[in-house]
């Protein structure tokens, strides 16, 4: 695909959240290829609905103080990455998060599968998948790249709130979801451990999806990084979430 691309006269490359960033490397030297990952677009998403901000009008703003005066306490939140594969991706989102809130407790969690070849059965395997980190009583946030069959996703989200979690939320950067006979969107609806799931609009989905899965528009985020690319700027420079030190 990369080498068709460049014999159309394909000179330079924008992706998107890339299921492995080595694919870059399919593309000549001569072709640059910027990879966009929208996690801290997610992030700021998820600051506002958590940390009760966000542009609301005088009245709103008034409860969300009162709220907040009640509460008197940040959110402790544990972001936990679906697979091994992901943790790169759930460090990007907790730095983000981190930078926007200047939370210090928020902690990055993983689930781990493991394969095993079952010895009666010599054909199959065993899986065994083990939560690694510490979730109970926190906010947890299941961080993975696409949600196709959603058995990944939904095993996650089954984990974090067996093991403790106050309220489990997620987020996949491509909702593969388009197919009518694709029931996955009905799955998830029915998972009452979960307060909803977060997708961006990468993937055109023309179907009706159920309230506990939201879409969030990454347009402003291409339109800005195809800007930046047509004057010749810094693309990577857009994206920096990185967390900064504590002062403590």
């Amino acid at each position: 695909m990369a080498n068709l691309l460049e014999e159309m006269g394909v000179d330079s490359v924008i992706c998107v959240d890339l299921h492995n960033p080595l694919l870059k490397g399919f593309f000549s030297p001569a072709v640059p290829v910027d990879h966009l990952m929208p996690g801290p677009v997610a992030a700021a998403y998820f600051y506002e609905e958590l940390f009760g901000t966000g542009d609301d009008d005088d009245e709103e703003v008034d409860k969300k103080k009162e709220k907040k005066e009640e509460l008197k306490e940040t959110p402790k939140i544990t972001v936990v990455a679906a697979h091994e594969n992901q943790v790169f991706r759930a460090n990007g989102f907790r730095n983000a998060l981190q930078k926007l809130s200047g939370s210090d407790d928020i902690n990055v969690a993983l689930i781990s599968n493991t394969k095993a070849l079952n010895v009666h059965q010599k054909s199959s395997e065993m899986n065994a998948t083990t939560l690694v980190g510490d979730v109970k009583g926190r906010k947890c946030i299941i961080v993975d790249d696409i949600v196709n069959t959603g058995g990944t996703l939904r095993t996650a989200i089954e984990m974090a709130d067996k093991s403790g979690a106050s309220e489990v939320y997620a987020w996949a950067t491509h909702g593969v979801l388009h197919r009518p006979e694709n029931d996955t969107p009905e799955k998830i609806q029915e998972m009452d451990c979960l307060k909803y799931l977060l997708i961006s609009n990468s993937v055109a989905i023309e179907r009706d999806l159920p309230p506990k899965i939201r879409k969030l528009s990454i347009a402003p985020l291409l339109a800005e990084s195809v800007a930046r690319a047509l004057h010749s700027e810094s693309i990577s420079t857009m994206m920096n979430m990185k967390a900064g030190k504590s002062e403590k």
